[in-house]
C-alpha cells in the first residue's frame, strides 16, 4: 500500500523519532487502528452508539521540569487512508519515560484533554509543548493520557455471557472534514493540528455474548473462513436491513439471496462487502458461540450510509451473529 517515510526529528520537549508505517493487509491496519480499550460489565440496553467508557486508558503524570531532560521515548505513527494513530515505538532503558511507567506499543489518547485522535507525531510534539508553556511552575504536571493496545483482543478470546467488551476506534475518513487549527510549534513554525468533532470521539465498538459455545478449544483467527447466520439492525430505530434468509410477517427482507448462511475469510474481506467490524468483533468466537456487535459508523457505512438498506448516515448498526462453522467444520473445536 505504501512505504516507510523518513524518520522525523522532534523538537523539544524531545519525545520521539518519527515513523510512518504502511500496511500490506487491510486487517492489519484495522486491529492497528482500534484503541483495543475494554470495559467489562453487565449488558444494558444502548442508546445510538455504545456510551460504555473504555477502561484501558491510562493516564501519566510527567513534570514540566522532567520535559527539558528529555523523555527517552519514541513514537512512531500508525497510517490507513487518512486515519492515524501515534503509539510507543520504544523506551530507553532508564529514561524518565521508563520511570513513569511507559510502556511501547501504547496508543497516545490526549494531552491535557486535547484529543490526538487525529494527529501525527509531529502534532503530539506541539501538543506538548503547547501545555509546557502554558504553565510556568516547574512543578506543574502535563497529563498525557495512552491507552493499552493488548487487553481488547485478550478479552475477545474470553467473553461470558455477563461481560461487554468495548474500545475506541480511531476517527475514519467518512466523516465530514474536521476544523483545522493552527498552533505554534515550540521553534516557531506553525503547523496544523486536527480538531477532532465530538461525533467521531464517540466512535465505540462493543461485543457480548449472548450463547457460549458448548466446547471450544480454537476461536476464530484471521485467514480462517467462517460460515455464520446473522441479523442486521439500526441501532437507533432497530429497524432490520439485512439478515440471512430473514422474514418478518412470512415476507422476505432484502437480504443476501436468501442464504441460509454466508461465508467470508475473516480479515480478507474486500471493502464494502461487509462492515470492517466484522473483521474484529469476530475474533476469537467459537462454533455455535453467538455474539452481538454493536458498530459504530466508522466501521460500518460511515457518513454516506447505505441507501438501498435504508441505513441513513452516520448509523451505529447491531449484529447478533451466529458462528456455524470454521474452514469447514460445523463440530465445536
Amino acid at each position: 500500500m505504501g512505504g516507510m517515510k523518513e524518520d522525523v526529528c522532534m523538537e523539544a520537549p524531545a519525545l520521539a523519532e518519527s515513523r510512518s508505517i504502511f500496511f500490506s493487509s487491510r486487517r492489519q491496519a484495522i486491529a492497528a487502528l482500534v484503541t483495543s480499550g475494554t470495559l467489562l460489565q453487565p449488558r444494558s440496553s444502548l442508546a445510538t452508539q455504545s456510551s460504555a467508557e473504555p477502561s484501558d486508558e491510562i493516564v501519566v503524570k510527567i513534570p514540566k521540569r522532567d520535559l527539558g531532560k528529555g523523555l527517552g521515548l519514541e513514537l512512531t505513527q500508525l497510517e490507513y487512508g487518512k486515519s492515524i494513530r501515534v503509539v510507543v515505538k520504544s523506551v530507553i532503558d532508564g529514561s524518565i519515560a521508563e520511570r513513569l511507567g511507559i510502556r511501547k506499543d501504547w496508543i497516545v489518547v490526549n494531552v491535557n484533554g486535547e484529543s490526538s485522535e487525529r494527529t501525527d507525531v509531529e502534532g503530539v510534539a506541539i501538543m506538548v509543548s503547547k501545555a509546557a508553556k502554558a504553565v510556568t511552575d516547574e512543578d506543574a504536571v502535563i497529563e498525557i493520557r495512552f491507552r493499552n493496545p493488548v487487553i481488547f483482543r485478550e478479552q475477545l478470546n474470553s467473553l461470558s455471557p455477563d461481560m461487554e467488551v468495548t474500545t475506541q476506534i480511531a476517527p475514519g475518513t467518512s466523516m465530514e472534514k474536521p476544523d483545522r487549527v493552527i498552533t505554534t510549534s515550540s521553534n516557531g513554525n506553525q503547523a496544523p493540528l486536527t480538531k477532532v468533532a465530538a461525533q467521531d470521539e464517540n466512535q465505540r465498538l462493543t461485543i457480548s455474548q449472548l450463547i457460549p459455545a458448548q466446547k471450544c478449544n480454537r476461536g476464530a483467527t484471521t485467514d480462517d473462513l467462517l460460515e455464520i447466520s446473522y441479523l442486521g439492525t439500526v441501532l437507533e430505530t432497530g429497524q432490520v436491513f439485512d439478515g440471512s434468509e430473514l422474514k418478518i410477517d412470512g415476507k422476505a427482507v432484502p437480504g443476501r439471496g436468501g442464504d441460509v448462511s454466508l461465508y467470508f475469510v475473516l480479515g480478507k474481506q474486500p471493502f464494502g462487502q461487509f462492515p470492517p467490524g466484522w473483521d474484529l468483533g469476530l475474533e476469537g468466537m467459537c462454533v455455535g458461540e453467538r455474539r452481538r456487535l454493536i458498530i459504530p459508523p466508522v466501521l460500518a457505512y460511515g457518513s454516506v450510509g447505505l441507501p438501498r438498506r435504508n441505513i441513513p448516515p452516520n448509523a451505529a448498526l447491531q449484529y447478533d451473529i451466529t458462528l456455524i462453522s470454521i474452514n469447514g467444520l460445523a463440530t465445536p473445536q
